[in-house]
């Protein structure tokens, strides 16, 4: 995708992720500890009216607008990051209670929609399995296109996660952006993030960037600064950081190959109904190298 082309879609997202609107913190007793300096992301606009819920290791304010999330932060340190990776990774996905019915997403929006139930805190991040587990509450999840939850985005996660192992700790926020153009799945019509993003502090390099990503099967993912994805988003995602700092794009690591890449790309493939491992498709090759004399 052109710089003109992205600059274009830029521009139509409308102004996203959460306004902070004072409203009740539901679960744990208060998150601050996962925020830099205890400072939630500052936002305005339509969907900045929503409720956060506290859970162990994530806090996640979701919209009654979209029925889901619109960002989720983490505090990541590597201490914790070893003991998931010894963690036997399950869980199932499950409606919040914590969200009255007709205001969040239901298991029953996904069916045979064709998306993915994408986490924002993903549950790798996570130490044991109560923390895993809070991770699958659909006020965690958005509809995410497969290429991206099973490629790129699955790649930026595993990054992040390298980086925090390398620098000790990071502050991790993840969130969404949504179009002009409104589109939902299911009965209770949540709303499909025209793309996610996710931003990391490293308060040990003291620097800081953004991956943003389109939702879609074939992702352009780029990486901008904190001031950057303000412009684009109407966002402040780490307010306590200094003007320099968030104009500032810290070197980040490569998205990392996905294990699950290869799987998304022969899904793909047969949804266009064509699979070059398909006994018949070789079959039809033989016989055409056959009748060219190769």
């Amino acid at each position: 995708m052109g710089a003109g082309r992205w600059k274009g879609v830029m521009l139509a997202l409308t102004l996203m992720v959460f306004g902070f609107h004072e409203t009740r913190a539901y679960g744990k007793e208060g998150c601050q500890d996962l925020f830099y300096k205890g400072q939630m992301p500052v936002l305005g606009g339509e969907f900045g009216h929503g409720t956060v819920l506290c859970n162990t290791a994530y806090a996640a304010m979701d919209s009654s607008l979209s029925k889901g999330p619109i960002w989720s932060a983490e505090y990541i340190v590597e201490e914790n990051l070893e003991v998931a990776a010894r963690t036997k990774r399950e869980g199932y996905f499950y409606p919040d209670a914590r969200l009255p019915a007709g205001y969040r997403g239901e298991l029953a929006d996904w069916k045979h929609s064709g998306w993915d139930r994408g986490h924002l805190s993903p549950s790798g991040d996570f130490a044991g399995l109560t923390a895993q587990q809070e991770s699958y509450a659909l006020s965690n999840v958005v509809p995410q296109a497969p290429g991206l939850n099973r490629g790129a985005w699955e790649g930026i996660e595993a990054a992040v996660r390298g980086l925090a192992n390398a620098e000790g700790e990071l502050y991790v926020v993840t969130g969404v952006l949504f179009s002009h153009h409104r589109v939902s799945v299911g009965p209770d019509r949540v709303m499909i993030p025209s793309g996610m993003w996710k931003a990391v502090y490293d308060p040990i390099a003291e620097g800081a960037a953004v991956y943003v990503c389109a939702n879609t099967n074939q992702p352009d993912c780029k990486i901008v600064s904190l001031e950057v994805l303000s412009r684009w988003a109407g966002i402040d995602v780490f307010p306590s950081l200094s003007v320099s700092i968030k104009q500032h794009i810290m070197p980040m690591p490569a998205i990392e190959e996905s294990p699950y890449a290869a799987s998304v790309r022969t899904e793909q493939s047969r949804a266009n109904g064509f699979n070059w491992n398909d006994r018949r498709v070789k079959e039809v090759l033989r016989l055409l190298q056959k009748a060219l004399g190769r």
